[in-house]
Formats: C-alpha cells, structure tokens, sequence
C-alpha cells in the first residue's frame, strides 16, 4: 500500500514538472513574440523573464527545455526562423547561472545569475549574428541596442520573483 502511495505521487511530481516545463515554453514563446522592434532590426522582448523564472523553480533540463522550445517556437512563429537554431542553442545556456536550491526565488546568486544571463546571451547572439551575415565587427557594434532586452527581461525577473517570494511560490509548488 505504501509502495502505491509512493509511486503515485512520484508519478504526480513528474507530471507537475512536466506541464510546468510546458507552461513555461508557452510563457516564453508568447512573451517573446510579442516584442517591441529595436533599430537594428531585432527587437526587445522580456521572454527571458520566464526562462530566469523557470531556471530558479523546475530541475534544469527541464527548464533548459521550455527554454529551448518556448524561444525557438517565436522566432519561427514571428518569421525569424532563421534565427531559430541559434535561438535553441543559446536560450538553455542562460539557465545554467541560476540556482533552483534556494527557498527564495531572489537571492544574491540569481541576481548576479541574471546578469551575466543577459550578458552572455548578448554576446552570443552577437557571434550567431556575425557568423550568419559574415562581419563580426558590425554584429559587435550595435552592443548598446543589444542590451535593451536583458535588462527589461531583468528588471521584470526582479519584480515578478519578489511578488513570487513574498506569496511563497516555491511552497506552493512543492
């Protein structure tokens, strides 16, 4: 009986990851498809809200996951397609700087994690841009645009994981 018991929430503990990771892809997929154009012809989105989010509350590869597919599905949805293989390359990386150990969803290591997120996928998309119009130089002189969505996507992170942290999310979802 107690061998029952245990399989079956271990089979809900699953589930709940599983259609967490979902909801996160879709979160980052529409978050990320509605964005506002930036003067270089990419544009500002705050989807990386919710792959920090997801980065701090499920296991990581489920996280990298709904990072991947959530990102990959709007650039193919939004007709950036072209950007999609860079986008599922890059977008799991930014979950590896966070920690999901900590009780609170705010704390001095996702913090600093979210910075470094926003600088690291800003550099990489930098190098995915030079390698695919072929000139480096000019992927990495529009720097100062480029910057303007890790730090909305930030800033966004902050506010949501303090409300997250006050209403004790990760109780919740435990």
């Amino acid at each position: 009986m107690e061998s029952t018991r245990k399989q079956k929430n271990n089979i809900s503990s699953k589930t709940r990851v599983l259609v967490s990771s979902a909801l996160f892809a879709a979160l980052v997929c529409i978050t990320t498809a509605f964005h506002i154009p930036v003067g270089n012809g990419g544009y500002a989105h705050i989807g990386d809200t919710f792959i920090y989010l997801a980065a701090v509350l499920l296991p990581k590869p489920y996280a990298a996951l709904a990072a991947a597919v959530g990102a990959g599905m709007a650039d193919v949805l939004t007709g950036a397609a072209n950007w999609a293989f860079a986008t599922i390359i890059i977008k799991p990386i930014l979950v590896l700087f966070f920690t999901n150990k900590s009780d609170k969803i705010i704390n001095v290591r996702n913090v600093f994690a979210a910075i470094i997120a926003g600088i690291v996928g800003t550099v990489l998309y930098m190098v995915a841009e030079g390698l695919m119009f072929g000139n480096m130089a000019v992927a990495f002189a529009i720097t100062a645009v480029g910057m303007i969505q890790p730090i909305g996507s930030f800033i966004v992170f902050i506010v949501l994981g303090l409300v997250f942290d006050k209403i004790k999310i990760k109780e919740i979802i435990k």
